[in-house]
């Protein structure tokens, strides 16, 4: 009997790729961009829009050419920086099953829900804290809010077509 009849084996996950996207903090990610889109325009995060968000923030060179502000729009971004904005589309294909993982676990510990096909944060998650918290852990979590935030004025045909996904 060959290897191949057998049950079909779960694929192992590297412990490197554990460390960084550990569900807990993926998802909190998640919980902040959901948070900030819905205070900005009063609906959560459309489920599509919520698989762009890991690809922005967990990139560091990506991360880091996010603006501060939300009122830079992602179209204006997505000109400033050509080469980090058509890299998403591997991005997104590679970190799919990561996002999955962490609107599960989000669920699971009642940080998320759906609506609909909207992913929303069922509580206002804590501000960055830049005494207490990491440079990495507080910049990560302001650029899921700028991203998050985006998406009130960038409907995500738009965001998929700017950023070359799809297409």
């Amino acid at each position: 009997m060959s290897q191949s009849d057998g049950p079909p084996r779960k694929r192992r996950r590297a412990p490197e790729a554990i460390a960084l996207f550990n569900e807990a903090f993926t998802s909190e990610l998640l919980v902040n961009a959901a948070w900030a889109k819905e205070q900005d325009s009063g609906t959560g995060l459309s489920w599509p829009a919520s698989f762009l968000i890991l690809p922005l923030v967990l990139h560091p060179p990506t991360r880091e050419s996010l603006p501060r502000s939300p009122n830079v729009t992602l179209a204006a971004w997505a000109l400033r920086h050509p080469s980090y904005s058509q890299a998403i589309d591997s991005r997104v294909a590679a970190l799919a099953d990561v996002t999955k993982r962490a609107i599960r676990f989000g669920m699971r510990f009642e940080r998320l829900e759906l609506r609909g096909t909207e992913v929303v944060a069922t509580a206002r998650p804590r501000s960055p804290n830049v005494q207490t918290w990491p440079e990495d852990l507080t910049g990560a979590t302001r650029a899921a809010r700028v991203a998050g935030r985006w998406f009130r004025s960038t409907d995500v045909y738009t965001a998929f077509n700017l950023l070359g996904i799809g297409g």
